[in-house]
């Protein structure tokens, strides 16, 4: 939950506004609380999720040309935290 929200604050601040640091940091953490809710099993979940969030809001951003390149690289991005999730459990 801290290293997501940790990361959710980084991105925040490339956006320029403190406000913006707070609610991606809120948002980074909340998703670090779903992770550790799930378990390790969700691998595709995260992958599912990951590229609906980044195909809309490439979608917002960008317009509609721009959709899938927000639907890979949210899609990678689950991917990613999936997979970095299920290293970072201890086996019982």
């Amino acid at each position: 939950m801290g290293v997501t929200g940790l990361t959710g604050g980084l991105i925040g601040s490339f956006l320029g506004q403190p406000g913006y640091v707070i609610g991606m940091a809120i948002a980074g953490a909340l998703l670090g609380l779903v992770i550790g809710y799930f378990g390790e099993q969700v691998f595709f979940f995260f992958v599912i999720i990951g590229a609906l969030l980044g195909g809309l809001l490439s979608i917002y951003i960008g317009g509609t040309p721009m959709a899938i390149i927000g639907l890979g690289t949210g899609g990678a991005i689950g991917g990613f935290l999936g997979v970095n999730i299920t290293m970072f459990r201890h086996k019982s």
